[in-house]
């Protein structure tokens, strides 16, 4: 099982991505800071005064967001390992090997000294725990689960004479949320042609 594997909308990816964002801004941030203290170095040594208060404020304005870089990092991957409750300390590093450091589950087995297939197994289960995907099971208090008018009627309240295909398109549209339907449902134009007025 490769470590790129259809996981792009996995949060555990999406926290693996973060974290690496937080190493490289470090790691940029640490780059920049050494280069003003060295210009600090240079213009000290030169007695450019003006210029060495510069680098500086710049060298400690640097290591200042490097540090606090840090530190969000540092909570961040606290966060997630207190969050990672439900699973045993064998399967906590095996979600970090996994999400985190992207290895594969050979690679895993290598470093774990297990079984490929269970590594897999694991992983998969994983994976599913890992999917972004909430159920909402609210009561649906007075709320009408589709509209009291068709794909047809829209289509004929839009064209005189509407072709199948532009019927086809209007439900398509109704399908995917592209038509605000809630806006229709206080069209005053729209409900008056429901009723059997045409707009003039």
């Amino acid at each position: 099982m490769a470590a790129q594997s259809n996981d792009v909308s996995n949060i555990g990816r999406r926290i693996g991505r973060l974290l690496q964002q937080y190493q490289l801004r470090i790691a940029y941030a640490e780059y920049k800071s050494k280069l003003y203290e060295e210009e600090r170095e240079k213009a000290s040594a030169s007695g450019q005064g003006y210029k060495t208060l510069q680098a500086t404020l710049s060298q400690k304005v640097w290591k200042t967001y490097m540090e606090n870089l840090v530190t969000k990092k540092s909570q961040l991957e606290a966060a997630v390992r207190e969050a990672l409750v439900c699973y045993n300390e064998k399967e906590r590093k095996i979600w970090w090997l996994y999400f985190i450091e992207q290895k594969s589950s050979y690679e895993i087995e290598e470093i774990m000294k297990l079984n490929s297939r269970a590594v897999q197994r694991i992983v998969a289960s994983m994976k599913a725990d890992m999917e972004l995907k909430f159920e909402q099971r609210l009561p649906r208090i007075g709320e009408a689960s589709a509209p009291k008018w068709s794909a047809q009627e829209l289509a004929c309240f839009l064209e005189e004479k509407p072709s199948d295909d532009y019927v086809a398109a209007i439900r398509d549209m109704l399908d995917y949320g592209i038509v605000d339907i809630d806006t229709l449902e206080f069209d005053e134009t729209f409900q008056d042609y429901l009723k059997g007025k045409r707009p003039l």
